[in-house]
């Protein structure tokens, strides 16, 4: 089933911001103390904020660097921010003004829906999962927006859904100064065969000590049966805040099955979390099979030395394919690290751009994350607001995926090369030059 809905809003000046709440027919509408913010129990719903609060009078720029508002860059304000069941999920920045017409298609899949949102004629989130969310004898409904038209309607039958598997891989694990690596022996399906997405969920709570307050890097490693390890999850620490997150996972499919070695990593040397960590198996069809993970480039590579070059690290792979291989996807995930001396504050806080090549096609993209600012995990205890390179203080890391199926000839190969932006660093920090840290693989796919 597809739930469709088209709208316009002329808000005033003034106005806050109004809300998108999926509600029963005739059901008695919430009150929100804000409409921009619909964190409503049991509810999946988008909030539209207009409003940029300005800084207390008289505000220092500690108060301004470190406190509860986030846009101190003056971006414009017309953000859009998904929530189910109380929690804020997402928020981005809208491409153009909300004023403009807006589109909203639900799409029930296997696990959840596939949420599409246009502003005018650009796509803010296009086919966003988002787990557990049900969309049978709900009605899109706007809340604190007088007098607006709303058209909706629904297309197809509803999809018939299964509970998930559940699999437990840790709970509440302790990573603290004396707990930097925590081992697991999980055992999954010993047949992924039917199964449809995979949603791994990541909890982070306080210790009897208190919660850490630094931003740290913490991995999930998976260690397969030959001795291969892949780093399936990536994520940087909230300063002193618990949160959790949940993450599609499903390209990670043919690593999730029987008996596996799983590792919690991270270097703290004060409280740290208690780390709770599942993973879903959603019963269901799958468009495409991921059969085969392929490593590329992994570990940490300094930039920006002449005495050692990145492309030391970054050697070109070939890869051979199968003739079941109907498809392939780069997957890589990337953050930079290291600050001053380093050359422009790198790699934190200064961009690169980096091109994927594979067979004379080139995909660009930068290796920069602006809307920090916008991290649901919000306000922390420490400069959580600042854009950064590829990550965000208490964020899961979102990956770089680009699909290279239109490359594939089953039984040849790909040839892929990485290439980053030239970048010098002649002032390197002592034991903390910059660096990038990657995660990379190529995807295989086949007919299910």
């Amino acid at each position: 089933m597809r739930l469709e809905a088209q709208w316009r809003i002329d808000s005033p000046p003034n106005s806050k911001g109004y809300a998108l709440a999926l509600l029963p027919k005739n059901a008695t509408l919430p009150t929100l103390d804000d409409p921009a913010e619909p964190n409503l129990p049991g509810v999946f719903a988008l909030g539209f904020d207009l409003f940029n609060p300005p800084p207390p009078p008289g505000a220092s720029q500690r108060e301004i660097y470190f406190g509860p508002l986030g846009n101190i860059e003056n971006h414009p304000q017309r953000e859009v921010s998904l929530h189910h069941n109380g929690r804020e999920l997402a928020n981005r920045l809208a491409p153009r003004p909300l004023s403009e017409p807006l589109s909203l298609v639900l799409e029930e899949v296997v696990g959840g829906i596939e949420l599409t949102l246009t502003v005018g004629p650009d796509a803010l989130y296009e086919r966003y999962f988002i787990p557990d969310v049900e969309i049978i004898g709900l009605q899109p409904t706007l809340l604190g927006a007088d007098n607006a038209v709303l058209v909706s309607r629904r297309v197809g039958a509803p999809l018939r859904r299964s509970k998930p598997v559940r699999v437990a891989a840790f709970t509440k694990a302790l990573n603290d100064a004396q707990h930097h690596k925590v081992k697991s022996t999980v055992a999954f399906p010993d047949s992924v065969a039917g199964i449809g997405r995979v949603v791994c969920t990541l909890i982070l709570e306080n210790t009897p000590k208190g919660i850490d307050p630094w931003d740290r890097l913490a991995q999930l490693f998976l260690t397969d049966e030959s001795g291969e390890r892949y780093e399936l999850l990536r994520w940087i620490t909230p300063y002193r805040k618990a949160w959790q997150w949940r993450v599609d996972l499903t390209d990670f499919l043919p690593l999730l099955r029987g008996k596996q070695t799983l590792e919690l990593a991270c270097e703290t040397y004060s409280e740290g979390w208690l780390v709770s960590i599942d993973f879903d198996f959603y019963p269901g069809a799958i468009a495409r099979e991921p059969y085969k993970v392929v490593k590329l480039w992994n570990g940490v590579a300094k930039i920006g030395l002449a005495d050692d070059p990145i492309e030391r690290f970054l050697v070109p792979q070939t890869v051979p394919l199968d003739r079941e291989t109907t498809g392939a996807a780069f997957y890589s995930i990337v953050t930079g690290h290291g600050g001053s001396p380093n050359a422009l504050n790198a790699g934190e806080f200064h961009p690169l751009w980096r091109k994927l090549h594979c067979d004379g096609r080139t995909f660009t993209n930068r290796l920069w994350k602006e809307d920090v600012y916008l991290n649901p995990c919000r306000p922390q205890g420490g400069t959580w607001k600042f854009s950064r390179a590829g990550w965000a203080p208490g964020d899961v890391v979102a990956p770089w995926i680009v699909d290279l199926t239109s490359a594939v000839a089953p039984g040849k190969s790909l040839r892929l090369a990485y290439e980053l932006q030239p970048y010098s660093n002649p002032t390197p920090e002592k034991g903390f030059p910059a660096n990038h840290t990657f995660a990379s693989y190529l995807i295989l796919y086949r007919k299910p």
